[in-house]
């Protein structure tokens, strides 16, 4: 069965939702490894941009993504931020067999973006409600948006 990702009506026009939803496509058609990531994939996930007022629910179903405009239902994970720092998401580098992010022991260059996301939830600038009761779903997800695999 093919990944699917879908846009819920009225989803197309928040900017967010559109973006998120063809990154998600863009990265489940390069890398064939990812789709087993996405499969295992099952929650809900709220997405609040404060600065432009936007959010969008991602609704995960093995397999099956529904993004929709706006909070639907109860999120298992809430992510709460500046745009700019939402859409850093996707920067923080994963190790290719540990599956883990790069935390820079090694490769000092490519940690800044997990450095850079560290620090805004310590300063409070993102805010990722369900961390420690969803670590797999966020783990998973961060893998399935990352740039670098």
């Amino acid at each position: 069965m093919e990944p699917i990702v879908d846009l819920a009506p009225g989803a197309e026009d928040n900017a967010l939702a559109a973006h998120f939803g063809r990154l998600i496509r863009e990265h489940l058609g390069r890398d064939p490894r990812r789709v087993s990531d996405f499969r295992a994939l099952r929650g809900s996930v709220l997405v609040v941009a404060q600065d432009t007022a936007t959010s969008m629910t991602m609704r995960f179903d093995h397999g099956r993504l529904t993004i929709h405009d706006g909070a639907i239902g109860i999120p298992s994970v809430t992510f709460c931020g500046d745009e700019a720092a939402l859409l850093r998401l996707p920067d923080i580098a994963f190790h290719r067999w540990l599956s883990f992010p790069k935390l820079g022991l090694l490769h000092r260059r490519q940690s800044g973006p997990l450095r850079e996301l560290a620090r805004l939830v310590a300063s409070g600038d993102l805010k990722i409600y369900g961390l420690l009761a969803h670590p797999r779903l966020i783990l998973t997800l961060l893998r399935v948006l990352s740039s670098h695999r």
